[in-house]
């Protein structure tokens, strides 16, 4: 078996624990406001994706797009026709949170906006990872071909061409011009430099990863925070490409700084975690389900609320049936918000085991 790279392990497992912190509003790891979630939390795993990817893959980029498309697009749509049911059956319950079962639905608006069905929303990213890592080959093998040259200058230029590309689409949406399809190369434009950093990172930035956390955290948190009193917010959507203030390179400079930030701490906690049996197998089962919990996390917290709805808890009908964003809690008690994480991380966790079982009867 390969051995694990345990500090990527850790930080996809905050990431996805950042996920769903974002989506409940819960702001207990953004540092008093200073790293808000949606300033980098998507792009942790578009870095992560960028650092395991390899240039062997241009060798053969058909095998390369059929792998990808089994792996990521083949157990989405499944999982998208299941949702699309869901949503249909909640409708008769009068729960309006998700379209029409359509061709287009299931296939198209996946790729569109991804928020077709609701409670499958956070899993947009899996069609956009897709198309990114296509886009990405594509444009490195034409990159390779008249560089010449594979090695870490050819990287650093390749970043500063994606990072250009993102700053274009940036400047695009500050004026309104990114819209409705437009959204779609737009999400990938914006994830792009993320990606080529994570590369890049692996290849050149890795190895020059040294400077002590004494200085390395209080320059990340300076830098935040002059960020947020030049520009008064950090936050910005991914999938809709919105959202930005501050300069064209704001959000990366936002980005590169949150995943830093999570980079460092994963690191130290790799070590203590190595030597911890059970915190290293509970921070790997949730690290090789990610895809798991970003798919179905929103359904746990659907079935909080349901919960709540039926046993005559308080709360606002009309969002808890129409938002599934809405977050339910007793008395508006913020630390409730503390059983949607715990079980939007393991319910999921158990739904990805129980397939990755039913994957090996199969075999």
């Amino acid at each position: 078996m390969k051995e694990k790279n345990l500090t990527f392990t850790i930080l996809s497992t905050i990431g996805i624990v950042l996920i769903l912190l974002g989506h409940l509003d819960f702001n207990i790891l953004a540092l008093g406001g200073l790293f808000p979630y949606y300033s980098y939390h998507v792009m942790i795993f578009v870095f992560i994706s960028g650092y395991f990817s390899k240039n062997k893959d241009e060798d053969d980029i058909i095998a390369f797009i059929i792998r990808k498309f089994k792996h990521l697009m083949i157990p989405y749509f499944i999982w998208n026709v299941i949702y699309g049911i869901i949503c249909l059956l909640l409708k008769k319950a009068d729960i309006n949170v998700g379209s029409d079962i359509t061709l287009y639905n299931l296939f198209i608006a996946p790729f569109v906006g991804g928020h077709q069905f609701g409670l499958n929303a956070p899993a947009w990213f899996v069609p956009a990872l897709f198309l990114l890592q296509i886009c990405d080959i594509l444009a490195r093998k034409i990159w390779h071909m008249l560089t010449k040259k594979r090695d870490a200058v050819s990287e650093r230029m390749l970043m500063l061409l994606y990072l250009l590309v993102g700053m274009t689409v940036v400047a695009l949406a500050k004026r309104g011009s990114v819209y409705d399809w437009y959204k779609l190369p737009g999400r990938l434009m914006l994830m792009a430099p993320a990606y080529q950093f994570g590369r890049l990172y692996r290849i050149d930035l890795e190895k020059r990863d040294r400077l002590t956390s004494v200085i390395y955290f209080p320059i990340l948190i300076l830098i935040n925070l002059i960020l947020i009193y030049v520009t008064g917010g950090l936050a910005y959507s991914t999938v809709w490409v919105t959202g930005f203030a501050g300069s064209v390179l704001t959000p990366f400079i936002t980005t590169f700084t949150g995943i830093a930030l999570w980079l460092r701490v994963s690191k130290i906690l790799a070590s203590r975690i190595n030597k911890d049996k059970l915190s290293y197998k509970a921070v790997s089962a949730l690290s090789d389900h990610t895809y798991d919990i970003m798919m179905h996390h929103l359904l746990v917290f659907m079935l909080i609320k349901a919960v709540m709805y039926m046993t005559g808890c308080s709360m606002d009908v009309t969002a808890f049936k129409s938002d599934v964003y809405y977050v339910a809690t007793l008395q508006g008690v913020e630390e409730f918000k503390w059983i949607y994480l715990i079980l939007g991380l393991s319910l999921p966790l158990l739904i990805g085991m129980m397939t990755d079982r039913l994957k090996r009867i199969k075999k």
